[in-house]
């Protein structure tokens, strides 16, 4: 029997807001080799494009951190106002010079 190699990652949520129209919700997590920070907009089915759900991220490696730490990003995210806080976090890893990925991803969940 093979032994399953378990870790414990993080994942906090930042802000959510179910209405009539979407589910949204913010999420920082981590994985073995990434930190990433996305918004999410789940459209209610009658208010969708096709059932097309959207999320913008930011993932960012670990190794490329340097002295930044997880908390660190958490804290900054939680002090930031929602409407700016993506553009402000994407301001503040371009100033320490981390590299990061971010974009717009679409899907169709029906």
């Amino acid at each position: 029997m093979q032994q399953l190699e378990l870790f414990d990652y993080r994942r906090d949520l930042l802000f959510e807001v179910n209405n009539q129209i979407a589910h949204y919700y913010d999420i920082l997590k981590e994985n073995k080799d990434t930190i990433s920070y996305a918004e999410h907009i789940d459209p209610k089915k009658e208010f969708s494009i096709c059932g097309m759900d959207y999320e913008e991220y930011i993932d960012v490696k670990k190794v490329k951190l340097g002295d930044l730490t997880y908390d660190q990003i958490l804290e900054y995210l939680k002090n930031s106002k929602k409407e700016n806080r993506l553009e402000k976090y994407k301001s503040l890893l371009k100033f320490r010079r981390i590299p990061f990925e971010a974009d717009t991803f679409t899907w169709c969940s029906d």
